[in-house]
């Protein structure tokens, strides 16, 4: 077994290659990453949940033992924590429907709704400090802030020296994010690792080495 007994379901390429990047460097190996449906303040629970679906089920038929699925919580009027838990229950709901075979505890136990609050980039600006340490695109004078709940583009575009682009700057400031300080600084993002190193205990921990981080 390795990494890729787990499969991460994400919003777009930004996430995609900053993930992978991230990773890679940790692990020495990357689980399955795929893009979801799509995104946004329109997508309804019930139409993402729909769209992930033909994923979800080739997933379950593969080798994948262990699915967490990181959709921005955008700006829905609702708190993370309700978004989560509504967002899986309808997914599990729509899995039953489709293969009457899997059992709703078999699906709780093995997929995860990890949502940043509110989008990929507040889990870069979880650790300001590491990521603007002899890094010339982050202003020396910045300062760690709790960024959960605001809009993490805007916030990261403040510190920033240059301006920021999604596909050229996110998956390098995310390699030099540190585990403990992002999830001391960001909820959801301790989530998502509370989540994930559940599932690779479980299901990768004795073949896969991770680095200190």
């Amino acid at each position: 077994m390795s990494l890729k007994n787990i499969a991460i379901i994400v919003d777009g390429q930004t996430e995609e290659s900053s993930l992978r990047k991230r990773f890679e460097m940790i692990y020495q190996d990357c689980p399955i990453l795929r893009l979801g449906p799509g995104n946004g303040n329109t997508y309804t629970i019930e139409g993402y949940a729909k769209g992930v679906l033909p994923t979800l089920i080739y997933l379950l038929s593969s080798s994948v033992r262990a699915i967490i699925l990181i959709p921005d919580l955008e700006k829905r009027k609702v708190k993370v924590e309700l978004f989560s838990e509504n967002l899986k229950n309808e997914i599990i709901n729509q899995l039953i429907i489709a293969n009457g075979n899997l059992k709703k505890e078999f699906l709780t136990d093995i997929i995860k709704v990890c949502p940043p609050n509110i989008m990929f980039e507040n889990w870069i600006i979880s650790d300001v400090i590491s990521i603007k340490a002899n890094n010339p695109l982050i202003d020396p004078n910045a300062n760690q802030k709790k960024f959960d709940g605001k809009n993490g583009t805007s916030e990261l575009q403040k510190i920033m020296t240059t301006k920021y682009k999604k596909t050229v700057h996110a998956k390098d400031l995310f390699k030099k994010t540190e585990d403990l300080a992002s999830s001391q600084n960001s909820s959801s993002y301790n989530y998502f690792r509370q989540n994930f190193d559940e599932l690779f205990n479980k299901h990768c921990q004795a073949l896969v080495t991770k680095k200190d981080n």
